[in-house]
């Protein structure tokens, strides 16, 4: 006669066997899906998930270096780009513990000739919701971002008398000169400059050893370099001065630290378990230094970050305790797809894998049946033509994209997240162009024919 002891073991051995299936099943989906990327060339860098305490899925792709052919590893480093806010906001709540600012505190108490200061909060500028642009708006951003004369004092001053796009507080825009400010604030309340802060104060107690603030000067071991890959050539990272997007964006890590780092934020470590429910808690869209996402029902907090020659993301799904992180050193990733995907996969739903992407040549007849311009809706005219022997794609007044045909009337794109679909075939014309992610997200429907 079998005991209720006997029968609850066998039970829990049953659930646990069942559950290391679900998790294998899993890892075999998440690991055929990642290769396909991998084999578009999409994908070049680790990808780490994690289920509570353990350790799902770890695995390193492509090469840290090219030149000299080292492979990406666990500890490789990556520049992170915008997941550099979520520590930036971290030390302003460290502050605010500290009693050294509150989060009340107006942006005149530091920066009083700042437009509109008066009215604008540190909290505001932790939520994107201050009204301030991005510095992307100032025409002379992209020299300022290779010149070595470019400092964050610099940025912030010609941002000073742009005006707000809206009230702050009525409304959310992202925008990096927010955290620019909030980088400078961190120094100016703490005595210390910003990467000495961060250091000190969250890094080291946190034992976050393959994580740092990145500057134009010191060279960091075992981080890898950055480049941009299309279907034809694979290129160097263009340089950038760090100082332009500072405590925007000028960290490096690994994808275990930033694991760490978020368990961290989660168990209140650094700052108190009250304020740290507020981080995900205090916007819309955008907490303090996380955004506030949901996948189809499925609510999560994260963000994306980006860098000359680097793609980085985090993901946490609170109700699974699931965590997911990916860098790369080739900025040609989609890294919202992947992400989409991941979170799609970890749900146990059904995902089709990435379609084959290899560079095919297009016969001069498909190319002619393509060519013309597509109307999408009122005024926004694509046009699709052809330029020194390569197609192009470009919305009228914007830049031009370069197609790369994987089939002859399927298209990828360098930088962009989406594949480019021509259908409906008349009068020797193509009638209909997609694009085309995970669904198709937009149509666009040939407006005259063309004669070539």
């Amino acid at each position: 006669m079998k005991t209720l002891f006997t029968i609850f073991t066998i039970t829990i051995c049953s659930y646990a066997l069942c559950q290391n299936k679900a998790d294998e099943t899993q890892v075999t989906n998440i690991e055929q899906y990642i290769n396909k990327h991998v084999e578009n060339g999409k994908f070049n860098g680790n990808l780490f998930i994690a289920k509570g305490e353990n350790v799902l899925y770890s695995n390193s792709f492509g090469l840290a270096n090219r030149e000299n052919n080292i492979k990406n590893e666990e500890t490789t480093k990556f520049l992170i780009g915008s997941i550099t806010k979520p520590f930036t906001a971290l030390g302003i709540l460290i502050l605010e513990k500290e009693g050294k600012l509150k989060l009340s505190d107006k942006l005149s108490k530091y920066f009083p000739k700042f437009q509109a200061a008066d009215d604008i909060t540190i909290e505001h500028l932790l939520t994107h919701t201050s009204g301030i642009s991005d510095y992307k708006i100032l025409p002379n951003w992209k020299a300022d971002s290779k010149s070595d004369l470019t400092t964050p004092q610099k940025t912030i001053n010609e941002m000073s008398t742009q005006p707000l796009l809206f009230q702050p507080g009525k409304s959310f825009r992202y925008s990096n000169v927010g955290y620019i400010l909030l980088g400078l604030i961190i120094e100016e309340a703490s005595g210390e400059a910003f990467a000495d802060f961060i250091q000190k104060k969250i890094l080291i107690p946190l034992d976050l050893k393959n994580t740092g603030i990145i500057n134009n000067k010191d060279v960091v071991m075992n981080l890898a370099s950055g480049y941009t890959t299309n279907p034809n050539a694979t290129l160097k990272a263009e340089y950038i001065n760090y100082d332009q997007p500072f405590s925007s964006g000028n960290m490096y890590s690994s994808t275990q630290d930033l694991w760490k780092f978020t368990q961290a934020i989660l168990q209140g470590r650094l700052i108190s378990g009250e304020k740290s429910k507020q981080i995900f808690e205090s916007g819309e869209y955008y907490g303090y230094g996380w955004g506030i996402r949901n996948f189809d029902g499925i609510v999560a907090f994260g963000h994306y970050g980006g860098m000359n020659g680097f793609i980085g993301a985090i993901t946490y799904i609170p109700h699974a305790e699931m965590f997911i992180c990916l860098l790369t050193n080739d900025d040609n990733t989609p890294k919202i797809r992947i992400t989409d995907d991941l979170v799609a996969i970890l749900h146990n739903k059904d995902i089709p894998l990435p379609e084959e992407t290899k560079l095919i040549k297009v016969p001069n007849k498909i190319r002619q049946q393509i060519l013309g311009k597509y109307l999408v809706k009122e005024s926004i005219v694509l046009n699709v033509f052809e330029e020194n022997g390569k197609l192009f794609l470009q919305e009228s007044g914007q830049a031009k994209h370069e197609m790369f045909p994987y089939e002859n009337y399927k298209y990828s794109f360098e930088l962009l997240e989406f594949n480019l679909f021509f259908e409906k075939l008349e009068k020797d014309k193509t009638q209909i162009l997609k694009f085309v992610g995970k669904d198709t997200i937009l149509e666009a429907v040939r407006i005259k024919y063309t004669k070539q």
